[in-house]
């Protein structure tokens, strides 16, 4: 076992909170570890007022730092309402995108994908329309202000982080009235 996974292993168990960073990316996640294979983590997440902000799936390649504990950490932890904290029953499959996209997209009716290599700051929050194993086609949201809904096709290749039940997430669905 290498030493990534020993302690991947250990943050799980121990649930130890962390603040992961994908460095290439310019972006850093205050998380706890809920699942995890060779090439997949699974965090629920926060952000830094302690709120619950949905899942995030990364590519363990794509992870460059993992703290934990240290004053900034801790005071995050903190603010968690631990009694709220989300119950994860293995129940994304982690075999390949396109399996964790499906899966994602049956337990929150919704996904966000980024591709961060092509451009960072972009990502496609929506609902699955077609998926084969190579491709993607989301019906998108839209942004809170135009919710605009359209379709893109995306290659799975280029797909660098998977996230759902984000808070942004959640309410363009209210907006959209697609949930109570």
């Amino acid at each position: 076992m290498d030493i990534q996974t020993k302690y991947i292993s250990k943050f799980k168990s121990e649930k130890t909170f962390l603040l992961i960073y994908t460095d290439h990316f310019d972006d850093s996640t205050y998380s706890f570890v809920i699942d995890y294979n060779e090439e997949f983590l699974v965090l629920e997440c926060f952000n830094e007022d302690g709120d619950y902000n949905g899942i995030s799936i990364l590519l363990r390649e794509n992870i460059t730092r993992i703290r934990w504990q240290g004053n900034d950490i801790t005071s995050v932890f903190r603010l968690i309402d631990i009694t709220k904290r989300i119950e994860y029953k293995n129940e994304i499959d982690l075999s390949t995108k396109e399996t964790i996209l499906k899966s994602v997209y049956r337990k929150y009716e919704h996904i966000n994908v980024y591709i961060e290599e092509i451009d960072k700051d972009v990502c496609f929050i929506g609902q699955i329309y077609d998926l084969d194993s190579e491709s993607i086609v989301i019906n998108e949201f839209g942004t809170s202000v135009s919710l605009d809904r359209k379709f893109i096709l995306l290659s799975l290749n280029d797909i660098t982080k998977i996230e759902a039940d984000g808070k942004y997430e959640r309410n363009l669905e209210k907006l959209l009235e697609l949930k109570n």
